[in-house]
């Protein structure tokens, strides 16, 4: 009987925490969603062009279906949205190999159209060495691959040390995050958060605060965070090309 008695009440606790959860979670609009993608793109974008050489291989997106409601709230906490690209070499080397064969295709309809045998044996002799010289080049260019990911509200927190600092300006600052200074490869994370970074210069951490009280809009961003992982080299000059303006402006100024 004790038993029973149990296993009804935790069925009971059970059912009033999802009724409670139910209450607390509250289902995004396909509009809400569009907003945050948007939001997202728009960073990513911001970027500009990959380094010489890179191509955008992969997209992906982690979207947000539901916002959440503190209980006995009337304010909403911040809601996450990601989305990542993956950059490489091998995308540029097929798209330089269809504008080969092209070319090529094109020079050698022509000198058959004209009955050109000896134009047309020529071609081929040049389409084989050419061939074998843009393999080699690919081999040759291969390079490691860059990520780079977006995370809206997120808050992973990083000391800043002096000596890590890429470059920083009002409500942005880029911090290397590389933990072995001979690695050709590293990560840079940019920070973007208009109230907590206003004044990077002064800062000895970063700290992306979230309002105690939460947000009156399901939408609201208020902080960026940008993770670029690959070549040292690369990633940090490309850093340093980021429109941040553009990414500043997919936050919203009301906390």
């Amino acid at each position: 009987m004790r038993r029973y008695n149990r296993a009804g009440v935790l069925a009971a606790i059970i059912f009033i925490f999802c009724q409670v959860y139910a209450q607390n979670n509250e289902t995004l609009t396909r509009d809400e969603v569009t907003v945050i993608k948007k939001k997202l793109v728009s960073a990513l974008d911001a970027l500009g062009k990959p380094p010489a050489g890179y191509g955008m291989e992969r997209e992906s997106f982690s979207l947000p279906t539901d916002a959440y409601k503190p209980q006995g709230g009337s304010r909403y906490s911040p809601i996450y949205g990601s989305a990542t690209r993956e950059f490489g070499s091998e995308k540029a080397t097929e798209s330089a190999n269809k504008d080969f064969e092209k070319e090529y295709q094109k020079k050698m309809l022509e000198a058959q159209a004209k009955g050109d045998y000896e134009a047309m044996a020529k071609l081929g002799q040049e389409m084989q060495k050419k061939a074998s010289e843009m393999q080699l080049k690919a081999v040759d260019a291969k390079k490691e691959p860059i990520n780079v990911n977006v995370n809206l509200n997120s808050n992973p927190g990083a000391t800043i040390d002096p000596d890590a600092v890429v470059f920083e300006k009002a409500g942005v600052i880029a911090l290397r995050t590389t933990s072995d200074p001979t690695s050709e490869k590293g990560d840079i994370h940019v920070y973007f958060d208009p109230v907590s970074l206003k004044e990077t210069k002064q800062l000895s951490k970063v700290d992306l605060k979230q309002p105690e009280g939460g947000v009156t809009k399901r939408t609201t961003v208020l902080s960026i965070t940008i993770h670029m992982s690959g070549p040292t080299k690369e990633i940090e000059g490309w850093a340093k090309r980021i429109e941040t303006g553009k990414v500043l402006a997919q936050i919203d100024g009301a906390r």
